[in-house]
């Protein structure tokens, strides 16, 4: 069983009161003389506009402006957390579930100006691992994944924390619509990643600095010999050819 599967016994408490939101956004082209038009967009929960900012002060390693919809860049990450911060209340819990958050809503909103209404109902269903309370998610820039953040677990009794980096390489690629050739796939990644790693796949420790240096190390490590794996291939396919 993973480190990262929530008892069903420990639950965040969320009792939030509202369960239901209403979301707006707008895009705002700039019409001032003196320079070339620029394009902005602004976003409102429930009628009280939030800002970047709050993200970005979160993960200064994407844009400090807002992006949505099929054709959003990094800047979308800002707007999935931002929001998740007004929704949630909370920072530990927006910083586990704003990439699902952004995944699921944030890429799926109209590209220009919207008005919808967000039930999160389901979507917490749906992430039930999200809520243990114990778990902690942090920015890796090293990170072989699209979205560099790697999820620990801190014991509320010991205060340990550990992180499965394995885990982590393999989970969240829902890039693959069939489920069974999913779990496939994160099986051999998982696989693949402790061969590399040995037993070093699991950092451990008391101090989340201290974690996420050893983390970034290993991963950093893993690209590189990565990246050497797919020149040397190239290398002797090009070596047949001749």
């Amino acid at each position: 069983m993973s480190i990262y599967t929530a008892s069903k016994t420990t639950k965040w408490d969320l009792q939030l009161p509202e369960k239901i939101f209403h979301i707006k956004g707008t895009v705002v082209v700039s019409n001032h003389l003196a320079g070339p038009f620029k394009t902005y967009r602004r976003i409102w929960v429930n009628k009280i506009e939030i800002f970047p900012e709050s993200g970005n002060a979160l993960r200064p390693f994407y844009d400090c402006s807002f992006e949505w919809g099929k054709l959003g860049q990094k800047a979308s990450y800002t707007t999935a957390l931002s929001i998740c911060l007004s929704i949630f209340k909370s920072e530990r819990l927006a910083e586990n579930l704003f990439i699902y958050f952004k995944e699921e809503f944030v890429q799926n909103f109209p590209d220009s100006n919207f008005e919808l209404v967000l039930e999160t109902s389901k979507f917490l269903n749906q992430h039930n691992d999200m809520l243990n309370p114990d778990l902690y998610s942090r920015f890796c820039f090293s990170a072989i994944t699209s979205f560099r953040e790697i999820l620990l677990i801190k014991n509320s009794q010991t205060g340990l924390i550990t992180a499965d980096l394995a885990e982590n390489y393999a989970i969240h690629r829902e890039a693959i619509p069939n489920a069974r050739l999913r779990k496939l796939n994160e099986r051999k990644q998982r696989l693949l990643f402790r061969l590399f790693a040995k037993g070093d796949y699991l950092v451990s420790g008391y101090e989340f600095t201290e974690i996420m240096l050893k983390a970034e190390d290993l991963m950093t490590r893993f690209y590189w010999r990565s990246v050497e794996k797919i020149i040397t291939s190239h290398q002797i396919s090009d070596k047949r050819v001749e």
